[in-house]
């Protein structure tokens, strides 16, 4: 009897221990998943993009509205607080949060912390125990906590990309791509003059040139990460399509004149069959009046989506192994030359520049570095 009595403690104690165990961790993941999607709906609101500013009014009502609309065990729904929200700066190298930085500047304030608490001292019910009773315990707390990060783009939807032609980080954000990108162009990278339209000639330009040396600094890509073949005719299809599946991640890119694509690209900036319609803008029309002067009817400005890949210092956009996409940037196409070089001329864009609202990248998603293309779709990152 004394050896039964024994046994039947330990069977309770071990029946408490996975009823209330279990109550536990299914409260927990509910919780996590409340504290999850609150700081993805914070975030998505997190700023106005064309500002930009810090809007923490809507993003506190949408964390809010997340958690009525989510329960836990003992809970139809989990009422989070104000003071429930964080709001800060997730630094993505070091992959740390800080909530002491300045909240009204929206180049720093990425983040937003939620904390669901199912205890004594929330406006929510803890978990009740059951067997635990026998051994005087009568609740347990749970909380959960989540760390959504709204940045820069990192991934890009179908169609945000106008061109199969991809940007080495280092030509944009110096060594190491590290630098200021508008400080960083504020010199144009591979500074050149425009020469095709005599009304503009002398400008200072950026030339992206295309050749079967270590002279070319832009890369052909086929936004692709297992398939390395980025040939002529795939090129031609994605001038007219752009990417048609979503970036986000590597990409397999290629050096080379590709005589044709650039061809394809001219004929696609002045409308020439098959397109019908001109990509390029007359910008210099009296309507649009960005730069006076020019030829009337003549298109002289594209304002185009491009990826920026990993540095290709010593690469040289060499075809092999894929370049992990590093964001987005946009670059105003003036002009293009088929022969006897293969250069396209025009300028990276930072806002101020005259067609930087022109510029369209679509929905995008965080995780790139900073080229001024802001993401609309936060991640979670803790």
């Amino acid at each position: 009897m004394l050896t039964t009595l024994v046994a039947l403690t330990a069977l309770i104690a071990a029946a408490a221990l996975a009823i209330d165990a279990g109550m536990i961790l299914v409260a927990r993941t509910q919780a996590q998943n409340v504290s999850d999607a609150a700081a993805l709906a914070a975030a998505r609101d997190l700023i106005d993009k064309t500002g930009p500013t810090v809007t923490l009014g809507a993003a506190e009502a949408a964390g809010l509205a997340i958690g009525a609309a989510n329960g836990a065990v003992v809970n139809a729904s989990v009422t989070l607080e104000p003071g429930d929200l964080v709001y800060g700066n997730w630094d993505l190298e070091t992959e740390t949060f800080d909530p002491g930085v300045d909240l009204t500047d929206p180049y720093v304030v990425t983040a937003v912390q939620v904390t669901s608490r199912l205890a004594e001292a929330s406006p929510n019910n803890p978990i009740p125990a059951f067997m635990a009773k026998i051994l005087g315990i009568n609740s347990f707390d749970v909380g959960a906590s989540a760390i959504a990060y709204l940045g820069f783009a990192g991934s890009f939807g179908p169609g945000a990309f106008d061109l199969p032609i991809a940007i080495d980080c280092c030509k944009l954000k110096g060594e190491n791509c590290e630098a200021d990108y508008c400080a960083t162009i504020a010199t144009p990278p591979n500074e050149c003059e425009l020469v095709e339209n005599p009304a503009f000639a002398g400008e200072t330009a950026s030339c992206l040139e295309f050749h079967n040396t270590s002279e070319q600094n832009a890369c052909w890509t086929n936004f692709d990460s297992d398939i390395n073949s980025v040939n002529t005719s795939d090129l031609n299809d994605m001038v007219e399509t752009g990417n048609t599946f979503e970036v986000d991640g590597p990409i397999h890119v290629d050096n080379g004149d590709k005589t044709p694509v650039i061809k394809e690209i001219q004929d696609r900036f002045f409308g020439n069959a098959p397109y019908g319609d001109p990509a390029g803008a007359d910008a210099d029309h009296p309507d649009g009046d960005f730069y006076p002067g020019g030829i009337p009817g003549v298109p002289d400005s594209w304002p185009v989506c491009l990826p920026v890949v990993e540095c290709q210092t010593d690469l040289h956009c060499s075809g092999g192994d894929p370049m992990q996409v590093k964001g987005g940037v946009c670059f105003e196409i003036r002009e293009i030359t088929v022969t006897p070089d293969k250069i396209i001329r025009g300028s990276f864009m930072c806002p101020g520049h005259p067609r930087w609202d022109d510029c369209d990248c679509g929905t995008t998603g965080s995780g790139g570095l900073d080229f001024n293309i802001r993401a609309d779709l936060p991640v979670l990152v803790q």
